[in-house]
C-alpha cells in the first residue's frame, strides 16, 4: 500500500463504514482525512511558529474530515476565535475539495507552547486560543443556503470542539480525533471520525438495538485507542490504518475524495473589497509606486491595483 507523504493518499478524504455482525448493513459511518500534501504547501507560505502551524494543520484536517459528512454545494468553514496567543483560526474546504487555511496570532509575544510539546502532542486549545468559541459554517452562496453552529472552546483540543458541535447540532453519537506533525519540510495531517448511523427506519429497521449499541460502543472505543504516532505516520496508508483499527467490525472502504491546495482569491474579489472603501481610506493604502497592493492572507498572493483616489473605479494594473 502507498504511503501518505508524497502521494495522493496524503491529499484525500477516505469514506468508510463499519458493518459489525449485521451482514453488510452500515451501522457506523466514518471518514479518514489525510491532507499532509496540501497542508505542506499551504504552511510553506507562512512563517508560523511550530505550535501555530501544528494547530493550523489540525484545523485543516478536521475541516476536510467534517466536510464530507454533509451534503452541500459550496464551502464548509471551521473558524475559532480566542483571547489567547492565537486570535483567529480559519480552515475551509469547498465541496469539490479545494482547501486553505489562515491563522492570526500575537506576533509580539512568545509562543506559550515549547517546540517539544508542539512536535509531540496535540495542539492545546487552552494554551494557544484561551477562551473563545468555534464556529462551523456551511455556505452554499444563496439565500437559505447558509447554516452555522457555534460551540464554546471548552475542551483540550479542536477535536473536542468538533465532537461537541456534532453532538449539539445533529444529536447523533460521533467522535473525532486529529493529529499533525512536521518531518523535515513535510507535514502529515490527519483526522478520523466515526458516527453512529441513525437507527430509525431504512436498512437498520431489522437490526436489534443491542447489536447497534454494541457496534457503536466498540467503534468509539477503537477510535479512542488510535495512537498519535499512527495518525501521523507518513508510511501508513489510510486504508491500512482503517483496517488495523476496525478489523473486528468488518470495515468497507469507498473511493476517496481528492483534496488540493487551491485558494479562491481573485483580482475581482480584491477589487470588490476596495470598492467598498472610502476615497480617504483608499488614499492611505497607496504605495510609493502609486498602486494599492492587496495580499491574500490565505495564499499570500499579492496583486497591484490602480487606485481610484478621486472616487472612481478600482482597476487591475
Amino acid at each position: 500500500m502507498a504511503s501518505r507523504d508524497a502521494s495522493n493518499e496524503g491529499a484525500q478524504i477516505l469514506p468508510f463504514y463499519l458493518a459489525g455482525e449485521a451482514g453488510d448493513t452500515a451501522l457506523i459511518r466514518g471518514r479518514f482525512a489525510s491532507v499532509g500534501v496540501p497542508v505542506t504547501s499551504i504552511l510553506a507560505r507562512h512563517d508560523y511558529p511550530e505550535a501555530v502551524a501544528s494547530l493550523q494543520a489540525e484545523a485543516m484536517a478536521i475541516a476536510a474530515c467534517l466536510s464530507t459528512f454533509m451534503k452541500f454545494d459550496g464551502v464548509f468553514t471551521l473558524q475559532a476565535k480566542g483571547d489567547g496567543y492565537v486570535k483567529t483560526l480559519l480552515a475551509d474546504v469547498t465541496s469539490d475539495g479545494a482547501i486553505r487555511g489562515y491563522t492570526a496570532f500575537d506576533e509580539q509575544a512568545s509562543p506559550p507552547v515549547g517546540l517539544d510539546m508542539a512536535s509531540d502532542l496535540p495542539a492545546s486549545v487552552p494554551a494557544l486560543l484561551g477562551s473563545g468559541y468555534a464556529a462551523f459554517t456551511v455556505d452554499q452562496g444563496h439565500e437559505n443556503g447558509r447554516y452555522q453552529g457555534i460551540v464554546e472552546l471548552d475542551g483540550e483540543t479542536l477535536s473536542d470542539a468538533a465532537t461537541a458541535w456534532f453532538a449539539n447540532s445533529e444529536q447523533v453519537d460521533s467522535h473525532i480525533v486529529a493529529a499533525a506533525k512536521r518531518t523535515g519540510d513535510s507535514w502529515t495531517a490527519s483526522a478520523m471520525m466515526v458516527q453512529r448511523v441513525a437507527a430509525e427506519g431504512g436498512n437498520l429497521a431489522s437490526v436489534p438495538r443491542d447489536v447497534h449499541d454494541d457496534a457503536w460502543a466498540t467503534a468509539e472505543m477503537l477510535l479512542r485507542s488510535v495512537r498519535r504516532d499512527e495518525l501521523v505516520d507518513p508510511g501508513l496508508a489510510p486504508d491500512a490504518l482503517i483496517f488495523r483499527l476496525f478489523n473486528s467490525l468488518r470495515p468497507h472502504v469507498a473511493p476517496a475524495h481528492p483534496v488540493e491546495d487551491r485558494c479562491r482569491c481573485s483580482p475581482d474579489r480584491a477589487i470588490s473589497v476596495l470598492e467598498r472603501m472610502s476615497p480617504a481610506e483608499l488614499a492611505e493604502l497607496i504605495s510609493e509606486s502609486g498602486t494599492i497592493d492587496v495580499t491574500c492572507e490565505f495564499c499570500k498572493t499579492t496583486r497591484s491595483l490602480d487606485p481610484p483616489v478621486t472616487g472612481g473605479t478600482v482597476t487591475r494594473q
